[in-house]
């Protein structure tokens, strides 16, 4: 790396993803050992710690097409909100040191601006939602360069997917997004138990309202992705869903395919859990 480049520090404990190399090498050789690229313009991934959705965030990812760089989309915004980016020059992925592609963030906001979006904002915080992603784009494209956004869950995220088509077309690159969120927060921790507690509770977020979600993402009805998400909390990050979505669409994607859904009850039962989907965009 050049003298004074600017490396985005990994800033999630060991609790979220391992921090020795060796070992998040080893989880995702196991999680993906059957797993064929699936050729998918873009995927939906889960950003909870490894321990309950590691799994199916790795073959999301290995579902992708080969590309020049990966988009991770994450979200954890109110409507409203700024796009966020991160300016550094690279990423501290953990299992290497990746480069941020500028060239094509400068040519998304640029068309953004275009389109009368103008609201981006550096994204200074710590957030799972895509600093977890990043030791599995890591591993799955050596040599790709990353670019990282956070969309809020609006009109905005469905500009942001076409920006990033058109964006990818004039920068001559090939692209694979991924899109990060999990499903329905259910539970006293998230104060959101309209069906008590218990298996009643978990066949609800199971089998209606995540599934709703999934429907409306499988369909690739960006609209209904944020409307559901909006009415029925069955979504953390769906601006990164819709963004994703468009993206696919303006891609040549025709269908979405689902590739896993599970709670974290599944994994750890409790009063208070969350779902997760692997989905992938493809032809």
């Amino acid at each position: 790396m050049s003298v004074g480049m600017k490396i985005r520090k990994r800033l999630l404990s060991a609790g979220w993803y391992p921090e020795n190399v060796d070992e998040i090498r080893s989880l995702v050789a196991e999680w993906t050992k059957l797993q064929k690229s699936l050729s998918a313009y873009a995927a939906v991934a889960p950003h909870a710690g490894w321990y309950f959705s590691g799994d199916l965030a790795a073959r999301a990812v290995w579902s992708l097409r080969e590309c020049d760089t990966v988009v991770v989309l994450g979200g954890h915004l109110g409507y409203g909100n700024p796009v966020l980016y991160a300016p550094e020059d690279s990423f501290d992925c953990t299992v290497r040191i990746a480069r941020n592609d500028t060239v094509l963030l400068d040519a998304v906001k640029k068309e953004l601006i275009d389109v009368g979006i103008n609201e981006f904002a550096v994204d200074t915080g710590m957030d799972n939602s895509v600093e977890i992603i990043l030791p599995l784009a890591s591993l799955r494209f050596p040599e790709a360069k990353i670019v990282w956004l956070r969309v809020p869950p609006d009109f905005k995220a469905r500009e942001l997917g076409s920006a990033l088509a058109r964006a990818a077309s004039s920068c001559g690159r090939s692209l694979s997004v991924i899109a990060s969120t999990d499903l329905t927060h259910y539970g006293p921790n998230y104060g959101f138990m309209p069906h008590g507690v218990g298996e009643s509770a978990c066949d609800w977020v199971r089998n209606e309202n995540d599934r709703g979600l999934i429907n409306a993402a499988l369909s690739m009805d960006a609209e209904r992705v944020l409307s559901h998400a909006r009415e029925r909390f069955s979504a953390c990050s769906a601006g990164a869903v819709a963004a994703a979505i468009s993206y696919s669409l303006d891609s040549g994607a025709k269908r979405g395919i689902l590739m896993g859904h599970k709670l974290s009850y599944d994994v750890h039962p409790d009063r208070s859990f969350v779902g997760y989907a692997g989905i992938a965009y493809v032809k």
